[in-house]
């Protein structure tokens, strides 16, 4: 009974990982979007820090009102455009009381945010920590380790 139970889980996180890893490479590779997590509480409430905005690369011409994720420096921002100028985007986080300083220029824009999934980055940034490897990991072989002691028994 417990190798049946134990198939049946690792069925179950086979076909979840095949489809996250399917779901996320069709994503990025043939819709062109992108996923970014939140990390800061500029965008609150709009997009609350830990979660993920999904970004379409392919919508690179912002109206105002738009939320879209540029590349200021070496640092990726997500804010909302306030105006359209003829040289180029002036942004603003929606918690925050000012615009952002200088404007965005086209060639800096990843693309336009279209949705966002509370919460789930910090999943993300967990798993990319060395804990969060590490635990991983230890898990994964803690599994391995368990189907081969039933297979025994």
């Amino acid at each position: 009974m417990a190798i049946r139970i134990y198939k049946v889980i690792q069925a179950m996180l086979l076909v979840m990982t095949v489809s996250l890893i399917m779901g996320l490479g069709f994503l990025i590779v043939i819709l062109d979007i992108n996923p970014y997590v939140i990390i800061s509480g500029s965008m609150e409430p709009e997009l609350p820090v830990g979660s993920v905005c999904l970004v379409d690369c392919q919508q690179k011409e912002p109206e105002a009102g738009d939320i879209i994720s540029y590349k200021a420096k070496d640092t990726i921002i997500t804010h909302r455009v306030i105006e359209k100028t003829d040289g180029g985007y002036i942004t603003k986080g929606d918690s925050n009381s000012v615009a952002d300083p200088g404007i965005v220029k086209p060639k800096q824009i990843f693309g336009t945010v279209i949705c966002s999934i509370p919460q789930v980055g910090y999943a993300v940034m967990f798993m990319r920590t060395l804990k969060g490897i590490v635990l991983i990991a230890i898990g994964a072989v803690c599994f391995g380790l368990i189907g081969r002691l039933l297979e025994r028994k």
